[in-house]
């Protein structure tokens, strides 16, 4: 875990993902991550990211695609695409 809901996730392959929850814990699914030491709490199995004993879980897959789409909306906001 890192400063304002962010995530730092190392893959196995030596690529890191950075992922920025803040948004998100706005969400009914994720408001409990709001609590900043519950957030903090964050664990692995490697195929997914759970909080609670998996009460709360992101798998990799949901990672990859919370990126992409913030990605594509920066982008569009630069005019990129």
């Amino acid at each position: 875990p890192k400063y304002g809901y962010r995530l730092l996730i190392e893959l196995d392959n030596g690529n890191v993902v950075f992922l920025n929850m803040a948004d998100k814990v706005e969400t009914v699914r994720f408001y409990d991550l709001k609590d900043v030491d519950f957030f903090n709490q964050v664990e692995t199995d490697g195929y997914a990211l759970y909080w609670d004993y998996g009460r709360i879980s992101i798998s990799l897959s949901e990672v990859y695609e919370m990126n992409r789409v913030k990605r594509e909306e920066a982008e569009k906001r630069k005019g990129i695409v």
